[in-house]
Order: C-alpha cells, then structure tokens, then sequence
C-alpha cells in the first residue's frame, strides 16, 4: 500500500511540476507578445514620422529651388580681391588703433609657416627639435 501511495504522490507532483512549466512557458511568450507588439508600434510610428519628414523635407526643397528674388542681390564680395571681405577697419569706428590681433586678421597674406624637421643625425647629443620658422 505504501508503494501506491508514493507512486500516486510522484504522479500528482509530476502533474503539478508540469503545469508550472506549461504556465511559465505561457507567461514568457506573452511577455516576448507584449514586446513584439510594442515595438512594431514604435516602428509604425517612426515610420510615419520619417515619410512626413521627407514629404515635408522635399515640399520645402522645392520651394526654396524655385523661389527667385524680384531684384538683383548684391554681391557682398564685390570690390574685394580674391572674393574674400577685407578686415573692418576698427580704428575708424571707435577712435582706438587696433591690436596686434585685430592688424595680424587685417593682414591678407601668411607668408611663414611652422615646419618640425628632427635632428637625426646625432643620437649622443639631444636637439630642441622644436618648430623652426620657414619663408615660404
């Protein structure tokens, strides 16, 4: 008789065992549904939102190609050499002679440059082998 009984209470825990494994097996696949779902209504709505973007994008592209001024635009360039503006002349609007920043940016031309050239040639003495000044 005892045989039965534990026969019987291994059947009934096997059962239960397996239910529980049935249950979370079903609790995980909502849970993976419920992801899913969330994220192809993410996706839908980015991609909404990137055609009204490029609807949009284009409809502005378009508008501002084929917009055309009723007068001629002045070129701001014109009477400077190379197309490039000249430097402000800041001593005319405020009285005080400009720095040496404010003539180094008026100046046109650079005319040196820093090149690093490496003394390799002795190994036992140590060079600067800093920046050296070059025309060029």
């Amino acid at each position: 008789m005892t045989r039965v009984l534990f026969a019987l209470a291994g059947v009934v825990l096997l059962a239960i065992t397996a239910l529980a494994v049935v249950w979370l097996v079903g609790e995980l696949l909502a849970g993976l549904g419920a992801f899913v779902v969330g994220a192809s209504v993410v996706l839908w709505k980015l991609l909404w939102f990137l055609v009204l973007a490029g609807v949009l994008g284009g409809l502005v592209f378009f508008v501002t190609s084929s917009w055309r001024p009723a007068t001629p635009v002045a070129n701001r360039f014109e009477g400077t050499d190379s197309g490039r503006p000249q430097a402000p002349d800041l001593a005319g609007s405020t009285g005080v002679p400009p720095g040496p920043v404010a003539q180094a940016a008026a100046s046109s031309t650079v005319t040196e440059r820093l090149v690093y050239t490496p003394d390799l040639t002795s190994a036992a003495e140590p060079s600067s082998g800093g920046p050296v000044r070059e025309e060029g």
